[in-house]
């Protein structure tokens, strides 16, 4: 070493004496220099504060912020990885079904990188890191192991290489290493040798997954595809002297080179590098580290809000409008419970009450308040908050409403809004109806969906506020549970909402349903509504079939009737017609000619098998004539029977009848809470229920008679359902008029029984009611026992080789009636046997 590069090295040591010695008196209370934007310079007691890099409009500038704000802006949506079955996310819009990947998305470590100029510090910064997250399991992986071996041309020009340059490093094998040990895969980094250039002189360094990666390197940012991995990117900002002080010290130290040599790599590669390559990709870091290491308080909170992200769903860490409430064993006890099939329905509604309420409570904690002063009753000053005033809340039904209690119990005389997204298909969905605040504009808004799937439906709404003026950042999205695609949908298309959620879900299955969900009564209940199909009564009492083989002169035996429903069940071309069929109990068990069970062939088919839980009705005392519906001994017992074998959805029939005085008050409320009774017992044991209340046709009343009455009992009737907490031409007009003032629409789909009509005039009807340009937010389909099977019936009159015949018979009421659903019957049926009446008067099965 000349005398000159030992004068320059002793007057550079000094220089690094110096500044440690000043950098220690800063942290005991002197003045602190600190970076802000445009290059400026504030002087200020040691608070210290981050510039942090925001994007606008595509252009990154610096801004000064509080502390709060700026870590909070670190966890922007870095989309680290996070993928859904092979899918890139971020590329989408619409949920797609996942099996995979969801069931990994909480192992995702956290990745870090730092990044800055040689001898910034940056491996310090890492060091304090690891240091103060002693309880979480955190690797560092340095860019500088993924050195290229240099060729033998290169060695015998070392001098002239320059390794400040991005095609210095392997970054393929850096990237492969990284893919590893985020899918929870061990890693071998090899050890570089900076005095051989190869990589492969020291044995390789076994890295473990971890919690928490920090991946630091001078380009470290330089190529997307390795900053796509991180969920939070810090830069080391030191002043380019202490910079090249620590540069001559290390590699005259640690690595022999001459001071000379040092220098002259120096200001022929590291700073024109430093310039064109490194100082560039500072406009990527989320937070800006001014004096590396010695920045003790930028790190404190930097290593806070990683703790915090560490102790969050991964979701929240890519998207920081994502809330997800603290998971205590209270909160999945009560998970526990609403997702256990046993779980009682009584115990499912109080349970599912009171998450909805925490989540209530939580999103209510994001509401804008106002410091408040009051004198309390000794006559002190208590200084307070005041509630946000004005608030609203809107449920997107169909089961939006189930929150709406909750809300009400936290918010006194809250207005509540509602929306419905009817969806057409999986993918399609069509705003149907939606009643809102007038001033809704000038409120924030609590939109309640329990559940978040793929997302569409909660586009839709927001899209509806927004246009009815309501600024997003005012809206605030409350779920009991989530799927992660549909976070995905709503926080990269709506930035600025919230999202509360109780729980992050696996994901959607192939049905796009949320798994693993809670329920598959929701399920059914939509199936069996489902648009083209409808239900085939097939529940005839013995005594009632007995009647209509008496009318073919068939013998009313068990096996006949079996060869009746095999007829019926078996036809393959008019299975697809139908969503379901109720079954007697005799028929429940009942199998094939080939020994297999009808329920089997009914579920191999898609048909859901349902069943009759009434037994009858008997005339209710102190009327004249009216009657209620009996069979509430054991039902519970039976239900979990009939689950067993197969049932999934049930039929109660309750009969009222018109007159001068009747329907009498007393036959609709008996009637009405004997079918909230019946339904509770059933959605308690697993079955999705039918509720049947039938108005009979006998008298000579008119239609608006007709239409009054269906309207008193309707709502009668769904009046005792929300008590009981069930989870909710001519003729056609006043049909669907009475359904409209009193179906809510929550209510998945209304069938139609025929009612003594001819099998024409049923789907005639069916066909005109779906025909009408109104507001139907209900599927109107059929339930057909008689308007399906006298036609049939007559055609097979018992008789094997008839059996051909009464089948494709069969198969044109089927079809019939599936085209009537979407009100596209153009008529015709099977000729005369369908035009005849089946009307019996009081007509009783």
């Amino acid at each position: 070493m000349d005398r000159t590069a030992d004068s320059m090295l002793r007057w550079i040591l000094l220089l690094l004496d110096l500044i440690t010695f000043t950098f220690q008196d800063l942290k005991s209370g002197g003045q602190v220099t600190v970076a802000l934007g445009g290059g400026a310079a504030l002087s200020a007691p040691p608070t210290f504060f981050l510039g942090v890099l925001e994007k606008e409009g595509g252009v990154f500038f610096m801004d000064v912020k509080s502390v709060e704000d700026m870590i909070e802006a670190s966890s922007g949506v870095h989309f680290s990885g996070f993928r859904m079955n092979g899918l890139g996310l971020r590329n989408t819009e619409v949920g797609q079904r996942t099996t995979l990947a969801a069931e990994e998305m909480h192992k995702q470590p956290f990745v870090i990188g730092v990044a800055g100029g040689a001898a910034s510090g940056k491996t310090t910064v890492c060091d304090m890191i690891i240091q103060q997250l002693h309880d979480q399991r955190v690797v560092l992986v340095n860019q500088d192991s993924f050195y290229h071996d240099l060729t033998k041309e290169e060695l015998t020009r070392v001098h002239e290489y320059n390794f400040d340059h991005p095609d210095a490093f392997d970054t393929e094998q850096l990237l492969c290493a990284m893919e590893k040990l985020r899918h929870g895969q061990a890693v071998d980094i090899p050890k570089y040798d900076f005095k051989s250039y190869k990589n492969n002189v020291f044995p390789a360094r076994r890295v473990n997954p971890s919690d928490v990666i920090l991946l630091e390197g001078i380009l470290i940012f330089h190529d997307p595809r390795v900053r796509e991995l991180m969920n939070m990117k810090l830069f080391v900002d030191t002043d380019a002297d202490v910079r090249l002080a620590r540069r001559i010290r290390r590699d005259t130290v640690e690595k022999g080179r001459d001071i000379s040599t040092v220098l002259d790599q120096y200001s022929k590669f590291v700073k024109p590098a430093f310039d064109d390559f490194i100082l560039p990709t500072k406009k990527y870091a989320d937070i800006i580290i001014p004096r590396g290491g010695d920045n003790h308080v930028a790190i404190d909170l930097i290593v806070q809000h990683i703790c915090t992200k560490l102790g969050q769903h991964d979701m929240c860490k890519i998207y920081p409008n994502l809330y997800v409430i603290q998971s205590t064993f209270q909160i999945r006890g009560m998970h526990t419970l609403i997702r256990d099939s046993l779980t009682t329905k009584h115990d499912f509604v109080f349970y599912a009450d009171r998450l909805i309420r925490l989540v209530v409570e939580h999103g209510l904690g994001h509401l804008p308040f106002t410091e408040k002063q009051v004198i309390t009753p000794t006559g002190s000053v208590y200084t307070g908050v005041d509630f946000c005033k004005r608030l609203c809340g809107v449920s997107i039904i169909r089961s939006g409403e189930s929150m709406e209690n909750a809300l009400r119990a936290c918010c006194k005389g809250i207005k509540i809004g509602k929306i419905l997204i009817h969806r057409e298909g999986d993918n399609g969905q069509q705003l149907i109806y939606e009643k809102l605040p007038q001033d809704i504009s000038d409120r924030h808004v609590l939109l309640l969906d329990p559940i978040l799937g793929t997302g569409n439906s909660a586009v839709q709404a927001i899209l509806l506020l927004i246009s009815k003026g309501v600024p997003e950042s005012n809206i605030i999205f409350l779920n009991l549970i989530s799927a992660p695609q549909g976070v995905h949908v709503v926080c990269k298309r709506f930035p600025r909402i919230k999202i509360v959620t109780s729980e992050i879900e696996t994901g959607l299955n192939e049905d796009f349903r949320v798994v693993p969900g809670m329920d598959e009564l929701i399920k059914t209940a939509r199936y069996i509504a489902k648009p083209g199909k409808g239900i085939l009564a097939a529940d005839e009492s013995t005594g009632t079939i007995g009647k209509r083989f008496s009318s073919i002169n068939v013998e009313n035996i068990e096996s006949n009737r079996q060869a009746l429903r095999e007829l019926l069940f078996t036809y393959g071309k008019a299975l697809p017609y139908l969503s379901g069929v109720i079954l007697f109990e005799e028929t429940l068990y009942q199998k094939t000619s080939d020994g297999k069970p009808f329920v089997e062939v009914l579920q191999e088919n898609n048909v859901i098998p349902g069943i009759k839980v009434d037994k009858g009705v008997v005339e209710l005392a102190g009327t004249d004539g009216e009657t209620t519906t009996q069979g509430f001994d054991s039902l519970g017992a039976r239900c979990q029977q009939y689950y067993k074998a197969g049932a999934r959805f049930a039929k109660w029939r309750a009969v009222l009848k018109i007159g001068p005085a009747e329907p009498s008050e007393l036959s609709i409320q008996q009637n009405a809470q004997g079918l909230a009774r019946y339904a509770i017992i059933c959605q308690e044991n697993g079955l999705v229920p039918i509720v049947e209340p039938e108005i009979l046709t006998d008298g000579v009343h008119d239609i608006q008679k007709c239409a009054a009455v269906t309207e008193t009992v309707l709502a009668a009737v769904y009046k005792a359902l929300n008590d009981h907490h069930v989870t909710p031409e001519v003729i056609a007009e006043f049909t669907v008029t009475a359904l409209r003032r009193t179906v809510p629409p929550a209510v998945p789909g209304i069938v139609f029984l025929s009612g003594g009509q001819s099998e024409e005039e049923a789907t005639l009807n069916l066909n005109a009611m779906n025909k009408l340009e109104v507001l139907k937010p209900w599927t109107l389909s059929f339930s057909f026992g008689r308007a399906l099977q006298k036609s049939t019936l007559k055609t097979w009159a018992g008789k094997k080789e008839n059996v051909g015949k009464a089948q494709e018979v069969f198969l044109v009421r089927c079809r019939a009636n599936s085209d009537a659903t979407l009100g596209k019957y153009a008529g015709g049926g099977t000729g005369g046997l369908a035009s005849e009446s089946l009307f019996e008067k009081g007509y009783k099965y």
